[in-house]
């Protein structure tokens, strides 16, 4: 049996590279400013990360790169002085954070 579903769509996608522009359409529409951290919230950070070095306990980093908000799970193995290294070899710079759950 043949799908009419599909044939009757393929002109639609292939018109005008409709299905990429909606595809940016639909990223620029996630895309947001990132918030402002209180002295208060930048402080439970560091204090956090810090907590998490030091005992090697599993955490969650909520961060912010390019428009929008990512979630990072794991082990903190590193800090320098701008970054913290986790245990897949991944960094985060420190002004990318907004949230860590321990």
């Amino acid at each position: 049996m043949n799908n009419r579903n599909e044939i009757k769509w393929a002109p639609f996608e292939s018109l005008f590279q409709t299905n990429e522009i909606v595809q940016e359409l639909e990223r620029k529409r996630t895309i947001h400013e990132k918030p402002v951290l209180s002295e208060d919230e930048l402080e439970e950070i560091e204090k956090n990360v810090l907590f998490s070095y030091h005992t090697h306990s599993h955490i969650t980093v909520l961060y912010y790169y390019q428009g929008v908000n990512y979630q990072k799970s794991g082990i903190i193995t590193a800090i320098d002085s701008n970054k913290i290294f986790f245990q897949d070899h991944s960094s985060l710079y420190f002004e990318q954070i907004l949230k860590i759950l321990i």
